[in-house]
């Protein structure tokens, strides 16, 4: 049983100086509501809310999941690596966004390949044993597979024997790696000598480091998750952006049958584009968000930012104040019904009551709140 309000839990601290304490003050660990960016939330894979039609983003085939801006394309992305991550690499996840705009013919084949040679590298980092494991062809290739790696092999060998933390590589490269591990070991530094060492010629195709993956890693499935495509101006219109990505739609077949699954993360205004609605081989939904959907993913972050003690706002509000989430869910505008803008209307109703200094949110914080500047508030 959830406590439904802050007086009811068992064993509770004593509740003073909200203003000082923050949200401390009211049983919080950390903020829940801190980050609009979903790559800077730590907890995103612990209370992502994911409706029904768009799981089809974590199966086995060719996904095209349509959302608005704020609608949590980018969330889903996350989750949907992190989940692939979690098979430790049988089920590979590649993060493709592209840097730039080019209408250069190879252009996101060789955006893909630096992708994949960096998620190589970081999976390499997550289980050194692998690699001393291999036999020598596949450690050649493994070589020319990471040729293609962002700022170059050299520098990220260099940053592996140097550094201490894994966080190190992670920050630099962009990409979190598939396992736990904090602190990098002489195990690190023995690979980045056997992989200096390790002669090489030229970089490998792509589809050649698929099958490598799938040959050094034990992959059954490498999945490619394509985001940000909507990010240039010169891909703001729908036409211009369904030309632009016409080359991976035609690759789609011949990859699926090698078990090798585009995903694509696109704006809501390309769902009805011809070059998609008409396309077979790959699936698609939208992320819809309801009332109580949104709701939702105010108590779920309400439920883990508390570990556990109560899952609803009601729980540090009046007595008289009650479905504090639909009631914010509520206040907001037709199209304005996204998690991004029921995030920014919570962290703002929390702003409000700990400047006041109150210790319950009140009638009066919940219809009275605007977008305060925001400051950490733990």
């Amino acid at each position: 049983m959830f406590a439904e309000r802050l007086d009811d839990l068992p064993g509770k601290c004593v509740f003073m100086e909200p203003a000082v304490r923050g949200l401390s003050a009211f049983g919080f660990a950390f903020d829940p509501f801190e980050h609009l960016d979903s790559t800077k939330d730590a907890h995103l894979q612990e209370y992502l809310v994911i409706p029904k039609a768009v799981e089809i983003a974590l199966s086995d085939q060719p996904v095209a999941i349509f959302a608005q801006p704020g609608g949590g394309k980018s969330a889903l992305r996350i989750y949907a690596s992190n989940f692939y991550k979690d098979s430790r690499g049988v089920r590979f996840p590649v993060t493709y966004i592209p840097e730039t705009y080019s209408t250069e013919t190879n252009f996101h084949f060789e955006g893909m390949n630096r992708s994949l040679a960096r998620a190589a590298f970081m999976y390499l980092v997550s289980y050194p044993d692998l690699y001393f494991a291999l036999g020598s062809e596949n450690k050649q290739k493994l070589k020319r597979l990471l040729l293609e790696i962002p700022f170059g092999l050299d520098f990220n060998l260099h940053a592996l024997s140097e550094s201490r933390f894994v966080s190190d590589l992670e920050q630099a490269l962009g990409v979190p790696a598939f396992s736990g591990i904090p602190r990098l070991d002489r195990t690190h530094r023995q690979l980045a000598r056997e992989l200096e060492k390790e002669s090489s010629s030229k970089p490998l195709s792509l589809e050649n480091c698929f099958e490598l993956i799938n040959n050094a890693f034990g992959a059954k499935s490498i999945h490619i998750l394509v985001d940000g495509l909507d990010g240039f101006m010169e891909t703001r219109s729908s036409q211009a952006l369904t030309t632009w990505i016409e080359p991976l739609l035609n690759i789609l077949d011949r990859w699926d049958q090698g078990n090798n699954y585009l995903k694509f993360f696109l704006p809501m205004d390309i769902s009805d584009a011809p070059a998609l609605v008409n396309l077979s081989a790959v699936r698609s939904a939208a992320l819809i968000w309801d009332d109580n959907l949104l709701a939702e993913v105010v108590r779920r972050r309400v439920f883990v930012a508390s570990s556990g003690r109560f899952d609803s706002l009601d729980a540090i509000s009046a007595p008289d104040v009650r479905n504090v989430e639909l009631t914010l869910v509520r206040q907001l505008g037709r199209k304005e019904k996204l998690p991004r803008q029921v995030i920014i209307k919570s962290r703002s109703l929390l702003r409000a009551l700990i400047v006041s200094g109150k210790s319950e949110i009140s009638s009066k914080h919940l219809f009275s709140i605007g977008e305060l500047p925001y400051a950490k508030v733990l």
